[in-house]
């Protein structure tokens, strides 16, 4: 038991010090609202050439990369490209296969 406890501590050390040497543990995308035609995000703390890309909730699928940013600021991406019809959303902050930071689900 104690040993299988110990592997559990360190796993979890290793994922902290992973996150801390990358830059990207304190790394946020927050959903701010949406237009009709547009939906409006603030980026923090995010690593060099991160893509911020719409995902489809409910197939997964990367539906529209949008941007490459980093640091922090604000950002108006458009709807257009979505698929025609309502769905459910979510933008994702990517760098390569790393999962960096998301924003809460929104409806188109």
């Amino acid at each position: 038991m104690r040993t299988y406890l110990r592997s559990i501590g360190l796993a979890a050390a290793a994922v902290a010090l992973w996150l801390a040497a990358s830059g990207s543990a304190n790394a946020a995308l927050d959903y701010t609202g949406q237009t009709a035609t547009t939906v409006s995000v603030m980026y923090f703390n995010l690593p060099a050439n991160t893509e911020i890309a719409f995902v489809d909730k409910i197939s997964g699928s990367i539906v529209l990369p949008s941007t490459t940013v980093s640091g922090s600021g604000s950002l108006v991406i458009s709807l257009a490209a979505l698929p025609p019809g309502p769905g459910e959303y979510y933008l994702l902050a990517h760098n390569g296969s790393t999962w960096i930071a998301q924003t809460v689900w929104f409806y188109v």
